[in-house]
């Protein structure tokens, strides 16, 4: 692995860790700075809010920066954020190194995936970006048990201490093998640059947000579903989330050489994969170890969506756009997480079983291959349509960004499902 993208996938490990270890140490918190359960969660739901809405106005506010400057800027935000928060006097302060920490979240990962897509040979791209995506899976495997072992054994603020401090190191590691600046330069374009989201691109992000829907409303609520529904002892679930990890590990690699190897199929391949792990974890419960088996290849076929997804949606967007495409990739994912949770959440409340949940993933995550299958459809009947007559050129048009040309942002080459 180049040193530049073993640097970068240190900085995503780091990022991811800081994401999701709140949940491991909420507990801690609630007790140190006397808040509710309730009330700490809002470190976990403004985190998300703050990188979904804020992220893409960063990346467009950053655009024309060069790497070797954004890159460890930001990271070095975000190592203040995770400060913050370890220093907090308080819960408003905790909650404002969250949000420090979140501002640069999108920023940093798309930026990454874009740099690594860039170092790798043209057949090995989205290979590339899983590398540095990688970073995010062995967070869940290492980085958020670990920060929870350390906060349980030295107090929450250790835990945000460690982050700091690996993420300094990573950062330093970043900066002493720098990512490659973009092919295409980075001098500031001649007028003001307009970034409009094309709809193939939407499309894509809407793929992502139902197909990672339907998976974490089953995931959010693993725990119960692995001891009630499938009749694993409680010891059992950290091993199996384990197994899901590194499970995920597997897919992301398997996910990165499919999408370069076989660009058309990755995307409905791994979505499928995914529906119909969850349609059989839908079923009446037999074999429990058959079930473990399912639910360990589960997230396999989910983190082998994320690489597909992130070529397909660069492919929306066109190679002008490929950052700010990533951050509406990363934020369209975050939706999705929060909406399947919200999803198990509501039918549970209402009554429903655990594998009823489970079908409901199901389904969301077909209708996002539906969706992708719809793509691919399109994207070949533009291939085969004939050429349109030639515009007359006029002095307003411009390039948008989005690797159309037309100024409109409303029709690419693509479909969202990549060449």
């Amino acid at each position: 692995m180049p040193l530049p993208v073993l640097a970068m996938m240190l900085c995503t490990f780091c990022i991811g860790t800081a994401e999701s270890v709140i949940a491991g140490i909420l507990p801690g918190i609630a007790q140190d700075v006397g808040v509710s359960l309730t009330a700490v969660g809002l470190l976990i739901t403004v985190y998300a809010v703050a990188v979904v809405l804020v992220g893409p106005l960063v990346t467009a506010a950053t655009a024309t920066l060069r790497r070797t400057t954004l890159l460890p800027a930001m990271m070095g935000v975000f190592v203040m954020g995770n400060t913050l928060a370890a220093s907090a006097p308080g819960f408003g302060w905790l909650l404002v190194g969250r949000v420090v920490s979140a501002v640069v979240h999108s920023t940093l990962i798309a930026a990454f995936v874009a740099a690594a897509r860039d170092t790798a040979p043209p057949d090995r791209r989205a290979g590339y970006g899983a590398k540095v995506t990688l970073g995010i899976g062995l967070s869940s495997v290492a980085g958020v048990p670990a920060g929870t072992l350390i906060g349980n054994a030295f107090g929450w603020r250790a835990t945000f201490w460690a982050l700091a401090a690996v993420s300094l190191a990573a950062t330093a590691l970043l900066t002493r093998f720098p990512a490659p600046e973009s092919p295409r330069g980075t001098a500031k374009p001649a007028g003001r640059r307009r970034f409009v989201l094309p709809g193939p691109m939407l499309l894509v992000a809407a793929v992502i947000t139902l197909g990672t829907a339907g998976v974490f409303a089953l995931y959010t609520y693993a725990s119960p579903y692995l001891t009630q529904s499938a009749g694993f002892g409680s010891g059992s679930v950290t091993v199996l989330l384990l197994l899901y990890g590194l499970g995920g590990i597997v897919g992301n690699t398997v996910g990165g050489r499919a999408a370069d190897r076989f660009p058309s199929a990755a995307v409905p391949a791994t979505l499928g994969a995914a529906a119909a792990g969850l349609l059989l974890l839908a079923l009446p419960p037999g074999n429990r170890w058959a079930v473990a088996g399912v639910f360990c290849l589960l997230g396999t076929a989910y983190f082998a969506t994320i690489p597909a997804l992130n070529n397909a949606i660069v492919s929306a967007a066109g190679p002008s756009s490929s950052t700010m495409a990533l951050t509406v990739n990363n934020s369209a994912f975050c939706v999705g997480i929060a909406l399947g949770s919200w999803l198990g959440g509501l039918l549970l409340a209402r009554g429903n079983t655990l594998p009823t949940v489970a079908a409901a993933g199901a389904a969301s995550t077909a209708a996002a291959l539906l969706l992708a299958l719809l793509l691919a459809l399109l994207h070949t009947r533009l291939r085969k349509a004939p050429p349109g007559p030639a515009l007359p050129a006029t002095g307003a048009s411009h390039d948008t960004g989005t690797g159309t040309g037309t100024g409109t942002g409303t029709t690419v080459t693509g479909s969202g499902v990549p060449r």
